[in-house]
């Protein structure tokens, strides 16, 4: 049972959600509502997902694998922290922040998803990681 809860995407989540709830001083309702909604604008539980099964060979690849996964997490605290100055929540966060990047975010998440629907290995996740990194920068 307490493996069944560890792996909820909610608890998962909880760390970068207080995180960005403290780091903008909003309430961690709004803050866990605009980081699932980022999560589900970029489709960020497909890369992960498809992340599981890529085939490590050995240290460095997990260390890649793992700066990779790292680097998404990053992006997505900072996205979600950059979405919440809008004044909005949720879903309406996002088009707010997206709304005046749209021809930027729009070549970002199609890359990003492109890249994950082709059977994703270690150096496409390293560029989706790069392109949402960048992508958070802005």
């Amino acid at each position: 049972m307490a493996r069944r809860l560890a792996t909820l995407p909610a608890l998962v989540a909880a760390p970068d959600i207080v995180m960005v709830a403290d780091r903008t001083r909003r309430a961690i309702a709004e803050v866990a509502a605009t980081y699932f909604a980022a999560a589900a604008f970029f489709r960020l539980d497909h890369i992960a997902n498809g992340a599981r099964g890529i085939i490590i060979s050995d240290y460095f690849d997990r260390l890649a694998l793992d700066r990779a996964l790292d680097s998404i997490g990053d992006a997505e605290r900072r996205l979600t922290a950059a979405m919440m100055g809008s004044g909005e929540a949720g879903p309406a966060a996002v088009e707010a922040w997206v709304t005046p990047r749209k021809a930027e975010v729009d070549r970002i998440r199609m890359a990003v998803n492109e890249i994950a629907n082709s059977g994703l290995t270690l150096s496409k996740l390293s560029v989706a990681a790069s392109l949402l990194g960048d992508l958070a920068k802005n």
